[in-house]
């Protein structure tokens, strides 16, 4: 993912992705704004139907937020419309994992409720976020009425299918190394530029391990690659947070582009 400057970067910070690309579930970026972009969602929340259709507006949520909890029942479905959502799993001896991270133009929780089943993982957010939610009953009604929406489930599920081959090939084909940058880039592109320039820090609730995790990495390796001398003057690990101290020039430090 080479970061082009000429395009994205203005006064020392990435243009925000929204006017002009959307990011899809698995990191692709695409251009917005074209028919060929519009998908059922961003007709739907442009229009007033989407409160007749039961869905809230867009709330904002910081770093952090559980927003719902496995094995609970799932009530209601939220859609990302901008941000990062990490889901995980605690398994039979109470060890935490991150089974996915979900982000913008994403439903949560709709396979749960299309098979009546209670919620598969914890939903948290991960980056600040705007989301959208349903209830369940509703969202359920509105896959037997409108053909819109059984066409996008599909198409959405059957991306979650195509983004999981592709998460071997970037296993095979890039380092640790460069999947933790890219994987930082997509961290910072999903946050306000202007807050940015404000607080020159973005800490995130994400721990070593969970790190080690989503860079597909075991926790000592992770321990190598971040006393890099050019990685450490960008990031602090704390208890339970990554801090990337000056996100914008992260962004365009050519060190790390992949």
């Amino acid at each position: 993912m080479r970061v082009r400057k000429d395009k994205q970067l203005h006064s020392a910070g990435r243009t925000r992705p929204g006017a002009e690309e959307a990011v899809t579930d698995h990191g692709e970026k695409k251009a917005c704004g074209s028919p060929q972009c519009e998908n059922y969602f961003q007709s739907l929340f442009r229009s007033s139907d989407a409160t007749l259709h039961g869905w809230s507006p867009p709330n904002d949520y910081p770093p952090g937020v559980e927003l719902f909890l496995q094995n609970r029942t799932a009530d209601h479905v939220y859609f990302i419309e901008r941000g990062i959502v990490k889901l995980s799993c605690i398994g039979p001896k109470a060890e935490e994992l991150i089974v996915g991270l979900r982000r913008r133009n994403w439903l949560l929780a709709a396979t749960a409720v299309i098979v009546g089943d209670a919620y598969s993982a914890t939903a948290t957010t991960l980056t600040r976020c705007a989301l959208r939610c349903i209830s369940a009953a509703a969202f359920a009604n509105h896959l037997v009425t409108d053909i819109r929406l059984s066409r996008e489930i599909n198409r959405m599920l059957s991306a979650e299918i195509l983004g999981d081959r592709k998460k071997i090939v970037t296993l095979g084909c890039m380092s640790a190394a460069e999947r933790l940058g890219r994987f930082l880039r997509e961290l910072i592109s999903e946050e306000d530029q202007n807050d940015l320039r404000k607080g020159g820090r973005l800490e995130l609730p994400l721990k070593s391990y969970e790190l080690a995790e989503i860079v597909a990495v075991t926790p000592q390796h992770l321990c190598r690659l971040l006393k890099d001398p050019r990685l450490k003057i960008y990031l602090e690990q704390g208890r339970g947070t990554l801090t990337i101290v000056d996100p914008l020039a992260f962004m365009l430090d050519d060190n790390f582009e992949d």
